[in-house]
């Protein structure tokens, strides 16, 4: 369909673009920053401070991330561990439980849907949560997985999806003798792959990032996942190398960087593979009937 732009369509669009491009580079550049900061030699990033391209190229700072920890690599296993045994739940318990609250005539909706509201306002508190966690799972990673395995808002987003299916499939199959399970399973799964996908990013980020979870729950240093041994080599960095003695320059700044590189590498990795399903699953499951 071809039709004529008007000035003022023009210069909303001209705007627009100009706008998200610069939002855009103000996400980007800092993090180039950190990616060229990782690659630069430590005196040389405190001569010549930040650049946009390494002023002198190294990979001591990733070299010395890896050697300072044999449990690093071990890390990077218990994080994809927990990653996908905990995606896998979480996406599990939402759907189970979003799927029943699309359904008008089920009896209790409104109570089950304000009762899930209810949980993301008001919580019981930090010191509640670690006492009636830590009285079920002791230094396992199911004490990070099973307290989030039902998020609210993942599931609101579900439900909201889960309205736009027609009702007439859902008849249909019925005639046909499917039982709930399977038309959960055989027809609104497969028409819900966006919003699907879009939880999935949502839990494997949270996941992956999580960091406090274990602080708080796992004390063996080989379930730590790469997160929170990161966030522990950071804290620790000076004691490492016995305070700086010998007089050896801390590669501080350079393995800061490193670390956020190595820490967010995964999901930017993953992220363009699942962007065509997000924006989809987003819009959709946000809009609220």
């Amino acid at each position: 369909m071809n039709y004529k732009l008007t000035k003022g369509r023009i210069a909303f669009n001209i705007f627009n673009i100009t706008f998200l491009s610069l939002l855009t580079l103000s996400f980007l550049i800092p993090y180039v920053y950190i990616v060229s900061g990782s690659f630069t030699d430590e005196i040389a990033l405190i001569k010549n401070g930040y650049k946009l391209f390494p002023s002198k190229f190294s990979f001591y700072a990733y070299k010395f991330i890896i050697d300072s920890d044999p449990y690093l690599l071990n890390s990077v296993k218990n994080s994809i561990i927990l990653t996908l045994i905990g995606t896998l739940v979480t996406i599990t318990v939402c759907t189970l439980y979003a799927y029943p609250l699309s359904k008008s005539y089920l009896k209790g909706n409104k109570f089950f849907s304000l009762f899930m509201i209810f949980t993301m306002l008001f919580s019981g508190g930090l010191i509640p949560y670690y006492l009636v966690v830590t009285t079920f799972f002791t230094d396992s990673i199911w004490a990070i997985i099973i307290p989030g395995a039902m998020a609210p808002y993942y599931t609101i987003l579900l439900r909201n999806f889960f309205y736009t299916v027609p009702s007439s499939l859902e008849e249909a199959a019925k005639i046909d003798g499917a039982s709930n399970i399977r038309i959960l399973i055989r027809i609104y799964l497969p028409l819900s792959l966006p919003v699907i996908a879009t939880v999935v990013l949502f839990a494997a980020v949270s996941y992956w990032n999580n960091w406090v979870g274990p602080m708080l729950f796992i004390s063996s240093k080989e379930k730590y996942p790469i997160q929170y041994l990161i966030q522990q080599l950071l804290t620790n960095i000076t004691s490492i190398y016995g305070g700086g003695g010998g007089g050896n320059i801390l590669p501080t700044e350079s393995v800061k960087f490193a670390a956020v590189v190595l820490g967010s590498m995964p999901i930017i990795i993953v992220y363009p593979f699942l962007q065509k399903y997000f924006i989809n699953g987003l819009i959709i499951g946000g809009v609220k009937e």
